[in-house]
Order: C-alpha cells, then structure tokens, then sequence
C-alpha cells in the first residue's frame, strides 16, 4: 500500500506518457509480471476518460489501448529454437539457482526419455538431477552442438509449438501493421528477441519496442533504441541495481493464473495452455491484486471524480500524474528490497518462487542460509566458488537480502555488505562489459 503500490503508479504513468508521445497506438502487457501493471493502466485510463470521444485531453486524442497477452520464456523461446540454430544453446545453457541437466533438456522441449537419451551421449558420468556450476553449464555447450540426436529432437519439438504460437500472436493483433510496443519487468530483453524472430518469420515488418521496469543488459546485437528502460538500464544505475531484486519484484508483481506452457485451439480462438498454481501462491496473487485495488480506489477517490465541482478528466489524470512525479521511487525500493525488516522478510520470503524458465523446483523466495552459505555471498568467496567449483556449490537464495535478515543474526550487517559489494562489483563488470561491446559496435 505504501510502497509497491506508489512504484507501479510511477512506472504505468511512464509507460503511457512515453507510448503517448511515440504515438503508440496499443500496449502489450506480458504475462505475468504485467498483470497488475495492466490494471494499473486500466485504471488510470479510466481515471482520465482516455477512451471517450468527447474526451480531449491528449494531442492525439486517446491514450493507447492496453491489451493483455499470455506469454512466458518457455512459450516463445520453444517454437523460435529452430529459427536460431545454434545460438538457441545459449538460452538452454544459462545459468541459474539450482541447474541440471534435466532442467537444461526441459528448456529444449525434450521429454524425461529423451533426456536420459541425450546424457548417456554427451555425460554418462554424471547424474541428471545434480546441480551444475555455471562453468560446467557452460562446459556442455560444445557437446550438445556436436550431438545430432540431440540437435534433431530439439528441433522436432520447436516446430510442433511453431504453428500454434504464430496463430494465437496473429489473433491477438500483433501481425497488424499499426504502432504498438511491449509492456513488462525486463531484465535482458529476450522476451522481445524471441517475439521479433517469431514475428519476422511470420512476415512482420514493423518495429518491435518494448517499455521495460528495469534493464540489467540486452540481447547481443540488440538495436538499443527499441529497449525502453525505467528505473535502471544497461549503461547506469548501479546503484539502483545492486539494492533491488528481480525475483522479489517478480514475485510481488505476479498475477492470479500460471505460467503460460504453450497454446491450443478452442473452437475458433487460440488459447494459452496454462500450468497450475500452487494453493500457497494462488492465495498469495488473490492477495496482492486486493491491495492494489484497494490502493487504487483510494487514490482515485483522493483525487475527485472527473466533472465533481466543474474538475475535468484532464485535471484528475494530470494529478494522478503529479502524485507519481513526486514519488521518491529508490528509497521505497531500497529500504523494503535491499534493507528489509525481519516482518518484510518472513512475509515476503516464504513466497515459493523458481528462476529457471520451466518454473521446475519451488523453494521459498528468501532460501535457509547456514553463516557458512552466507559467507560464501561475499565478494571474494563467491568469485573462488565461481571460478573454482570443484566438489562444493554456491548455495543460492532469490532473495539474498531476505535471507540474510532472517538467518544472518547478529552479523546481519556484515553479512549484507559482502553481499551488497559483490553486487555492486557484479553490475559495474556488466555496465563496462555493455558499454565497451556498444563501442566496439
């Protein structure tokens, strides 16, 4: 109420100012972390009367129409693997909380049989459900290309969930040849890539934009200027970056359905096969979109209805737009995200979460931590676990600053400065990396 409501108010009135003025005709919302940020903006929208015709409150007459698209990694990067040959490796083999080699040939679609088929090929010597070092990721890139049965069923699997994808995209109105952009949290941008390739297969000729939360890099090759970042992009924001958590922002930002697996036909119309909810999050999404609309209703009333003594929609949407303009964003994130209180951290860190692409593995938001694993987050134990793996793994949380108040003790404060400097030191490599590869371009 006081905090995450007031930060998604800022970034929906960004997002609609800055499609207004491109002349966007249509925002995209991706599924799930647009969610509430789609009724965000349907509540400003309304606020400001923007779909009456008698309504004259922007240059080009309406705010852009907010649609609501179902939508996940797993869906689009499936049927756009065989569009990308090899460079579909670098999605299968990225790293990861707690990566396996099953986990990776979930990525490529392949089946638990088939799986066992590809690992006797390429590494009989280890097991398919034992956590892999990012170096060890990395490690299989060369056998998998080289493997043709693998290779083979890869691609068997991302043309059969071609069709579907492509129909249900041209249903919703992405193949039409009007101004519109994406809306979601962000983070690399591949949700975006993956969109283009599929769409510039179908016969798409416009230009893929997308409005975006925050930006911690882009995808190689990536034209900059199609990638809207708000609160941090891939050249700045640091500071912005190392106190703020993408699996805690996702995790509040969620919405009261699945991940989206794939796409089937239902009649006439194309729908998104979702997966299931677990009963914990489930109450969990009820629970956040009540206080948003609570938030919402209380805003909206605090800033009078449209026409109430002679106020006009244009006054009332100008001062919802002020409110957000005063928001002091970065203190609301960085005292709840970065430096949370142990009531913040029991609330939020029970929420069950997974980073990998096929949501395999739940396991609560802020992991138990022993001091050891909590040492092991610091700067310099963390690029030794990194850089020499050998027999011991980085134990990984989503929420590292969460887990560090609910386990860290009386070294709380130590503990979040190691781990607040190897954040730090992380996203600058990342900045100089991003900056030097736009320079050398």
């Amino acid at each position: 109420m006081f905090v995450l409501g007031p930060v998604l108010l800022a970034f929906v009135s960004w997002v609609l100012k800055q499609a207004q003025e491109s002349g966007k005709s249509r925002l995209y919302f991706l599924a799930r972390d647009g969610w509430l940020m789609y009724r965000m903006a349907q509540s400003l929208c309304k606020a400001a009367g923007a779909h009456s015709p008698s309504t004259g409150i922007f240059p080009e007459g309406n705010l852009p129409e907010c649609r609501y698209l179902y939508a996940s990694r797993y869906a689009w990067r499936l049927p756009e693997q065989h569009l990308i040959g090899e460079k579909s490796l670098e999605r299968i083999c990225r790293g990861g909380m707690h990566v396996t080699f099953a986990d990776m040939m979930r990525r490529a679609g392949l089946t638990a049989e088939e799986a066992k088929r590809i690992a006797a090929l390429v590494c009989p010597e280890r097991s398919m459900e034992e956590a892999l070092a990012w170096s060890e990721i990395q490690g299989l890139r060369i056998p998998l290309s080289g493997c043709d049965e693998f290779r083979a069923l890869a691609d068997r699997h991302s043309r059969s969930r071609y069709e579907a994808a492509i129909a249900y995209l041209y249903q919703e109105g992405l193949l039409e040849e009007i101004p519109w952009a994406l809306v979601d949290s962000g983070w690399i941008g591949t949700m975006q890539e993956s969109l283009t390739h599929l769409l510039e297969s179908a016969g798409y000729r416009g230009k893929v934009e997308g409005y975006y939360f925050g930006l911690y890099n882009l995808p190689k090759g990536a034209d900059s200027r199609s990638y809207h970042g708000w609160y941090f992009e891939p050249a700045s924001g640091t500071g912005r970056k190392a106190h703020f958590s993408n699996c805690l922002f996702e995790c509040i930002f969620t919405a009261p359905h699945g991940m989206t697996l794939a796409y089937e036909q239902k009649g006439e119309r194309w729908q998104p096969k979702l997966d299931r909810l677990s009963p914990e999050n489930e109450g969990w999404a009820a629970r956040q979109m009540k206080l948003l609309e609570l938030y919402m209703e209380t805003l909206i009333n605090n800033c009078g209805e449209a026409g109430s003594f002679g106020e006009s929609a244009e006054d009332r949407y100008g001062r919802l737009e002020e409110e957000a303009s005063r928001l002091r964003v970065q203190e609301l994130l960085t005292g709840f995200m970065s430096a949370p209180s142990m009531e913040e951290g029991r609330c939020y860190g029970g929420v069950f979460f997974s980073d990998d692409v096929t949501e395999e593995r739940m396991q609560p938001l802020a992991a138990y931590l022993t001091g050891r694993q909590l040492l092991e987050h610091h700067l310099i134990p963390r690029l030794r676990l990194m850089l020499f793996p050998g027999k011991r793994k980085l134990q990984d949380s989503g929420w590292i600053e969460g887990s560090i108040r609910l386990y860290g003790g009386s070294l709380y404060a130590w503990h979040r400065a190691g781990a607040l400097l190897y954040k730090y030191a992380l996203y600058m490599r990342m900045q100089h990396g991003f900056r030097k590869g736009r320079k050398a371009a």
